[in-house]
């Protein structure tokens, strides 16, 4: 596996009503993210927040100019350049709840989009998890 030396580290919010990113990951290995709302850059790890809780790792992989998982949207999914986040671990989100993170100054919310790298304690919190 690749070495990085970036050290940005995103928390995101994946929204199964708008997509099925849990099935994708398991039977992909990636999912597609957009870029023009995440400033993410190869190499990047991003957490993947789904269904309460903290559940996938990933790291952007690539950045292509079209979607990848539209199969697994609900409804017509959009085509517009996106990051392919490849999965690195999944977690059963039982440690990384919102009650979990909230210790740590997490508040959660629709407008997930939190660069978590200045947040030390919680991010050591997290990728203690996913060892």
């Amino acid at each position: 596996m690749k070495e990085f030396t970036r050290n940005n580290k995103w928390l995101v919010l994946g929204n199964p009503k708008i997509c099925r990113h849990t099935e994708c990951l398991h039977k992909e290995g990636f999912v597609s993210w957009v870029q023009k709302s995440y400033p993410f850059e190869i190499g990047d790890i991003v957490f993947l927040y789904v269904d309460g809780a903290v559940r996938f790792k990933t790291f952007v992989e690539a950045a292509v100019n079209h979607r990848e998982d539209g199969e697994y949207w609900i409804g017509k999914a959009p085509e517009h350049p996106t990051f392919r986040l490849r999965l690195l671990a999944e977690s059963d989100g039982s440690n990384l709840s919102a009650t979990e993170l909230a210790k740590f100054g997490f508040k959660g919310g629709q407008s997930l989009r939190h660069y978590i790298h200045h947040n030390i304690e919680m991010l050591e919190y997290i990728e203690e998890v996913f060892k």
